[in-house]
């Protein structure tokens, strides 16, 4: 078993590490046998790349595979993410015959790294439940079945797979902590934020200042460090840019 959590405390990744356990143990009963489960407030950026979730949880997969999709690019290279983002409907996926799956309307070179890792481990092809969220969050849960598969056999458990999985993200989500629902492609400070916000209402930096009991130049130096972190070109981009990552909601 393997899990990426941003941060949590110490009891709710218990109840979380928990409720996985659940979930692996549901979906092996389907025949599958490895799942992956992932959860991100917003699912891609403003150029329109897949973000790395903010909790990634395997179960029975490769050593290698958390870190390659956490932290060396693999998850915006896979094309079963890139097609969950599409569909609200679950799917057979195969890497056996991509061609012939869902696969074949997103595949293209860029995800030629993910076939070759999935070939290689020998999990040719499995099935996916896309989770779009209320607010934006996005979710998936996977289930791999590892050597030869037909595709046919697992068409027959995505009903279940589907009520497993809802089921399972309306009682996990309440367990989500607030750095969890937020959005970490882009990390803003507490002042920075709170200055955006307000001059998302229309206020200047004089009149934030005010609010705040602080001096313009201060407002104006966490506007502009704000700006540069969003790679906006002013301010009224990098607030419908901090609104695109949720950053003024908290």
């Amino acid at each position: 078993m393997s899990i990426r959590i941003t941060h949590s405390p110490a009891t709710q990744a218990h109840t979380l590490r928990q409720s996985f356990a659940e979930l692996y143990q549901q979906t092996s009963r389907l025949g599958y046998d490895a799942m992956i489960y992932d959860f991100t407030p917003v699912p891609f950026s403003m150029e329109g790349d897949l973000i790395t979730p903010s909790l990634l949880h395997m179960n029975n997969v490769p050593t290698d595979m958390l870190s390659l999709w956490s932290e060396h690019g693999y998850y915006q290279a896979d094309p079963v993410q890139t097609y969950a983002l599409k569909t609200c409907a679950p799917f057979v996926w195969s890497y056996q015959r991509p061609e012939e799956s869902a696969l074949r309307v997103v595949l293209t070179e860029r995800h030629q790294p993910v076939l070759d890792y999935m070939r290689d481990n020998q999990m040719p092809c499995g099935a996916t439940v896309p989770l779009h969220l209320p607010g934006g969050g996005f979710g998936t849960i996977t289930g791999i079945t590892i050597g030869t598969q037909q595709e046919s056999a697992l068409a027959e458990t995505l009903a279940e797979l589907s009520f497993i999985a809802h089921s399972f993200q309306e009682s996990v989500f309440p367990l989500f902590d607030s750095e969890m629902l937020t959005c970490q492609h882009v990390r803003l400070s507490k002042r920075e934020r709170e200055c955006l916000a307000w001059s998302a209402e229309g206020l200047t930096a004089k009149e934030i200042a005010r609010k705040l009991c602080r001096s313009v130049a201060t407002v104006s130096l966490h506007l502009n460090t704000a700006t540069r972190k969003l790679g906006a070109s002013n301010r009224v981009q990098a607030v419908v840019r901090a609104m695109h990552y949720r950053l003024l909601e908290h």
